[in-house]
């Protein structure tokens, strides 16, 4: 009897310090919050490909955007794949720049046994501060290769920023 006694205890212990919590399971938890709150933050703001959601249902994607502070100017370089000229509507004042461009494409074929319809639609649109004053007026823009460059003189040129040197110990 005693002998059975002892193998319950040891199975009570065992199957205790098998459902024991460990005294770290809370940061599990957190880790589960967190990716939970990334994954929905990212699917409501850029929907996976950088997208948000606005008021008429349509994506308006967010593009990639470099602000670049050469000393007498700012270059702001944007990607803008798959986007014409005539597509892009850029406004700059004297302390943001919005860059907004929106295609709609349809094309179509049709042979003797054969129709072939595609259509597509891209918005893009970005609202960048200029950490300084700028002159608007003087604002220059190029688009080549799907990357928008505009150079926006500053109202009151600054030295480049030059990159320092640091030892790593």
């Amino acid at each position: 009897m005693e002998r059975k006694s002892k193998e319950i205890q040891a199975k009570k212990e065992q199957s205790l310090t098998r459902t024991t919590v460990s005294p770290f399971a809370w940061l599990d938890d957190m880790d589960r919050w967190f990716d939970n709150f990334r994954r929905s933050f990212e699917d409501r703001f850029w929907g996976g490909p950088l997208a948000q959601w606005t008021d008429s249902d349509l994506r308006v994607r967010e593009p990639l955007v470099d602000l670049i502070d050469k000393g007498s100017e700012f270059v702001v370089r944007a990607e803008l794949p798959g986007v014409s000229k005539e597509d892009v509507d850029l406004t700059v004042t004297a302390d943001a720049i919005e860059i907004h461009a929106e295609t709609n494409r349809s094309r179509k074929e049709s042979e003797k046994n054969y129709q072939y319809r595609e259509r597509t639609y891209q918005a893009l649109h970005r609202l960048l501060s200029f950490p300084e004053e700028v002159k608007a007026d003087l604002a220059s823009a190029t688009l080549k290769d799907g990357v928008l460059e505009v150079r926006v003189p500053k109202k009151e040129p600054t030295p480049e920023p030059k990159p320092v040197k640091v030892p790593v110990e």
